[in-house]
């Protein structure tokens, strides 16, 4: 095995690694446009993080009580560097898209998802992985 192999090897490990994490979120996203139902829900709160830059990171915070259930508090699972341009701050009026078998799992209006960017790198990394593979196998 020469250090080609090796080399390619580890690639192929961390693009495997970099797939399945980014499957998962992009797994969410689908999961949310495909039985997602919109309900308007009120802001509660917004949630600020710092990143690893130091940077601040807004996450609106929703209520909202969907058909025949209890109230829900959930989180946007998105931010945004600066906070929520409604104009208002909790008690606001936001719509959102939610997961009926887990209504915790929002999508707030104006804090899109990344699934799709998600999916990409999910294809990117298996693609990548593949060759690797089928290389190394070839070689």
């Amino acid at each position: 095995m020469t250090s080609v192999d090796i080399v390619a090897g580890l690639g192929a490990l961390m693009s495997g690694f970099v797939a399945v994490a980014s499957l998962g979120s992009a797994w969410i996203g689908v999961l949310l446009l495909v039985r997602g139902k919109r309900i308007e829900a009120e802001v509660v709160g917004v949630r600020e993080e710092k990143d690893t830059d130091g940077d601040t990171r807004y996450f609106p915070v929703v209520a909202f009580t969907p058909p025949g259930g209890a109230r829900v508090e959930a989180e946007s699972p998105t931010g945004k560097p600066h906070p929520p341009e409604w104009g208002r701050g909790p008690g606001s009026k936001v719509g959102v898209v939610y997961d009926p078998a887990r209504p915790t799992r929002v999508q707030v209006d104006g804090y899109p998802s990344n699934s799709v960017f998600m999916a990409l790198i999910a294809a990117a990394g298996s693609g990548s992985l593949t060759w690797t593979c089928v290389s190394w196998l070839l070689s």
